[in-house]
């Protein structure tokens, strides 16, 4: 009777195993950056920066403007499961046609879009929701780029839509990170001449690699205890 217990012992231990390599790998936080071209530019640097620390999507498509960030957030949001959410919109809002004098997004449907970004992503989930503001626009490049285009844009109408936006997020209570500001007030050697590429909006490597550092840094520093 003995050597029989003694043999069913041996042959459960790999079973039991005494809790050695039975614990799973501790689960990051994950982290949504949302957003347009400039969003895509820094992504893989934030990817990068936090990479032993959360767990960064990024979607592939070009957020555009934010009704289609709205359109889609429940895609590119929501089903992620979230613990933070660094999302920006307001470029492609910004585009003025020249045959109606109108923008893309209308300054109130903006205001309202933005409204619902903010509530839907904390009623579908428990995720600390950070905006970040527009990059600049370097007039001059825009328009030399676009000349053929329908529509123009200006760095009068990115401050006037960051403005409705910081206004917005400062009532909602969301963090803000001022990327315009971190592009338009560069720390010397940098200017921001040598920040945004010669189409007058997008990020050089060097303004990538400051906004990624930026968004990193502000994403850290809301991520759960």
């Amino acid at each position: 009777m003995i050597r029989l217990f003694a043999i069913c012992v041996v042959w459960l231990l790999p079973l039991v195993g005494f809790g050695q390599g039975t614990t799973d790998p501790p689960t990051l936080p994950v982290v949504v950056l949302v957003g347009d071209s400039i969003r895509l530019s820094y992504a893989p640097i934030v990817a990068t920066r936090l990479a032993e620390k959360v767990r960064v999507v990024s979607p592939k498509p070009n957020g555009g403007d934010s009704s289609n960030v709205l359109k889609h957030l429940q895609e590119w949001v929501i089903a992620e499961k979230p613990d933070v959410v660094h999302f920006n919109c307001g470029i492609h809002d910004t585009k003025r046609f020249l045959a109606t004098g109108k923008f893309q997004v209308p300054p109130e449907v903006y205001e309202a879009n933005l409204r619902q970004i903010v509530e839907t992503i904390r009623k579908e989930t428990n995720a600390t929701v950070i905006f970040a503001t527009t990059t600049p626009i370097l007039d001059q490049r825009a328009a030399a780029t676009r000349k053929q285009a329908e529509y123009e844009l200006l760095n009068a109408s990115v401050r006037q839509y960051n403005e409705i936006a910081e206004r917005v997020m400062k009532e909602l209570k969301v963090p803000v990170n001022d990327l315009y500001n971190i592009l338009a007030q560069p720390t010397e050697p940098l200017a921001t001449d040598d920040l945004i590429k010669d189409d007058g909006v997008h990020l050089t490597a060097k303004a990538q690699e400051l906004a990624g550092a930026t968004v990193s840094a502000v994403v850290e520093m809301h991520l759960p205890r």
